[in-house]
């Protein structure tokens, strides 16, 4: 019997998730606990969920898309509605209101903390990053131009520590498949890799294909690409040695 555990989710962004909510959550009971005018918890914890809401720009650093907050909505719709109300009002939401609003910060810096981590952890100039398990790896054409091969299992666990990040420079396949007549197209990565996994808890959603002479491994990734090199090929038939 067989048993293996395969998480699709990005653990460390579940863990930075989950650090965020825990900062949010202590403070607004810390200050609840530290208060001179008494402000129910209930109370304390829909001002600090309503300092969230703020006026966003979109931005983009280290390659991720942000929203940073910019003009404090909640915290000015509490201000106006304290205003209405008597006792010093502001006094006791303010505290919250501004947590609400400081925690988007903080949730933007847990965010940048958790990618760099990510990156250290899952490095994605590493093959085996986006196979660490091939026990089930299987090869399926995907383009008429497709040879009959088989996927050499074992060539592929030697092979896989040695595959090099490399540039995808030439572009001829791309132009046959344009121009060429279609019965002599001959698509450069004809042979989808399946039955493999990313290493665990990365949750990164790779699609794999393999290059036609069986030495390059192309990964499709949702907003980029990566090839890899190696020296040996990891097919057999198809006049490949």
């Amino acid at each position: 019997m067989q048993f293996s555990l395969h998480v699709p989710m990005n653990v460390i962004d579940l863990v930075g998730t989950v650090l965020s909510w825990g900062i949010f959550i202590y403070f607004i009971y810390y200050f609840y606990q530290k208060q001179e005018k008494e402000l129910t918890l209930w109370k304390a914890c829909l001002a600090a969920f309503a300092g969230v809401i703020s006026f966003n720009i979109n931005t983009t650093m280290f390659h991720t898309d942000l929203s940073l907050p910019i003009l404090p909505i909640g915290v000015w719709l509490l201000l106006w509605y304290a205003s209405t109300r008597k006792n010093g009002a502001w006094e006791r939401y303010r505290p919250f209101a501004w947590l609400g609003f400081l925690s988007n910060y903080v949730t933007i810096v847990i965010m940048i903390l958790s990618l760099a981590i990510h990156n250290l952890v899952f490095p994605k100039d590493d093959l085996t990053t986006f196979i660490a398990n091939y026990e089930h790896a299987e090869l399926m054409a995907t383009h008429p131009s497709a040879d009959e091969v088989i996927l050499d299992v074992e060539r592929l666990e030697q092979q896989l520590p040695l595959f090099e990040q490399s540039s995808l420079m030439d572009l001829s396949w791309y132009e046959e498949i344009a121009y060429g007549e279609r019965s002599e197209q001959n698509e450069q990565f004809p042979y989808m890799l399946t039955g493999t996994y990313t290493k665990w808890g990365s949750g990164l959603p790779a699609i794999l294909y393999v290059e036609r002479d069986g030495k390059g491994i192309l990964i499709e990734l949702p907003d980029e690409q990566r090839y890899f090199r190696a020296d040996d090929s990891v097919l057999k038939g198809g006049g490949i040695e």
